[in-house]
C-alpha cells in the first residue's frame, strides 16, 4: 500500500505568512496547500489546512477495517487541536460507536490521543459541530500519557 504524500511549506514560507497575516502567530497558518483530501471515499479537511492533521486523519481512515463506506468524511479542528467531526452517509448508532471506537484507538496509536470525536448523521450540521443529538455519538477527549 502506498500512502500519499502530504506536501508541506517549508519553515520560511509559514514564517513569513504568520508575519505577514498573524503578527508572528503561526497557529493559523496552513502547513500543507492541500485543502481537501479524500482517502477511500472519504473527504478528509482540517480548519487551518495542517499537514499533520491531514496525515494523521488519513492514517485513521486507512487502519479503518474495509470497507468504510458508512463514513463520508472527517474534519480536524485545529482551533481545539485534535478534535474531530466525522459524519456518516446513513445513521447507525451501533456503526457509529463502533467508528469512534476505531477511529479513537487509531488517533492514539498514530498520535497519542485526541480532544473528542463527535460521529454524526449526515445533514446534521445544522445543529452544529455536534449534530443532531440523536442521530450523533460524542467520544470524550483521551490522552494514553495521563498519569
Amino acid at each position: 500500500m502506498t500512502l500519499e504524500i502530504i506536501p508541506q511549506h517549508e519553515p520560511e514560507i509559514i514564517a513569513a505568512a504568520a508575519r505577514k497575516h498573524w503578527r508572528g502567530d503561526e497557529e493559523k497558518v496552513a502547513t500543507t496547500s492541500i485543502e481537501v483530501l479524500i482517502v477511500h471515499g472519504v473527504e478528509i479537511t482540517s480548519r487551518y489546512q495542517k499537514a499533520y492533521e491531514f496525515e494523521l486523519m488519513r492514517d485513521m481512515i486507512l487502519a479503518m477495517p474495509r470497507p468504510c463506506g458508512a463514513l463520508k468524511s472527517i474534519f480536524c479542528d485545529s482551533k481545539a487541536s485534535r478534535c474531530f467531526s466525522v459524519v456518516l452517509r446513513y445513521w447507525d448508532a451501533d456503526l457509529a460507536r463502533a467508528i469512534g471506537a476505531h477511529l479513537e484507538k487509531a488517533a492514539t496509536a498514530y498520535g497519542g490521543g485526541h480532544n473528542g470525536i463527535s460521529v454524526s448523521a449526515d445533514g446534521g450540521e445544522k445543529f452544529g459541530i455536534f449534530g443532531d443529538p440523536h442521530r450523533s455519538v460524542y467520544l470524550d477527549p483521551y490522552w494514553d500519557n495521563f498519569e
